[in-house]
């Protein structure tokens, strides 16, 4: 029982990495029952797009607290590398489709099923990466050590950084990454708060400052003089 369910695990952690056939069946469908208009087209199949891209980041999120919940690092070391490597083949052969089609960056979401498929899956894995780089950062980096690796993922983060339709938080996020990987100059005050060393770090408070303490006078009540005692005794 226990070797099916780290089967299953397995098998839920690559099918973050790659394109579902259901998603691509839907994409398809969704696109050539648009209105006739192309921008009416290219609409919809940005929402759609939009819509399948936050459901692949839910899983790949969800993938990635799974890895950190590893306490071997051998065993967690392991599973990265079957991880990026998973990606990277994805990532180069996404390069090969949209590069020998002609695909410029920055010109939007293709309408011919192949590439839009290969734009998407690239954009997929780039952030899936990226997830990686800036929660395991010391890791990742050793892995990105590679030369082939290394190239192709800086490509990847270039072109999804000039992708229009990408959301700013998504952008914002892969700007991220490229800091800590130092590929562009960090900005003053650089920090990533996802890494472990980051997230166990305690927030320094800022001081209250402490009021003094105002000594309240007691009101005292009629008191007897010494005079008027001796007087009376």
């Amino acid at each position: 029982m226990a070797g099916h369910s780290k089967k299953l695990w397995l098998i839920i952690l690559f099918c973050a990495s790659i394109v579902r056939t259901d998603e691509t069946v839907a994409s398809k469908q969704s696109t050539e029952s648009a209105p006739g208009k192309q921008d009416d087209i290219n609409t919809n199949a940005v929402a759609l797009f939009e819509r399948l891209f936050q459901l692949k980041r839910n899983e790949q999120k969800d993938a990635v607290q799974r890895i950190l919940a590893i306490k071997s690092v051998e065993k967690q070391n392991k599973l990265l590398k079957l991880v990026i490597t998973k990606i990277m083949e994805v990532l180069m052969q996404s390069r090969i489709n949209l590069e020998s089609s002609g695909y410029l960056p920055g010109s939007g979401l293709p309408l011919i099923e192949s590439l839009r498929d290969a734009l998407s899956s690239m954009i997929e894995n780039t952030a899936f990466m990226g997830d990686l780089v800036l929660y395991l950062p010391d890791a990742t980096k050793a892995f990105l050590k590679d030369n082939e690796w290394n190239t192709i993922f800086k490509w990847s983060l270039s072109l999804c950084q000039e992708t229009a339709f990408l959301s700013n938080n998504t952008k914002k996020m892969l700007h991220l990454v490229a800091q800590e990987l130092n590929l562009i100059e960090r900005e003053p005050g650089y920090f990533n708060p996802y890494a472990e060393a980051n997230r166990r770090k305690p927030v320094d408070l800022p001081e209250i400052p402490q009021k003094k303490k105002v000594k309240k006078k007691i009101s005292k009540g009629p008191s007897l003089s010494g005079t008027r005692l001796k007087s009376e005794l």
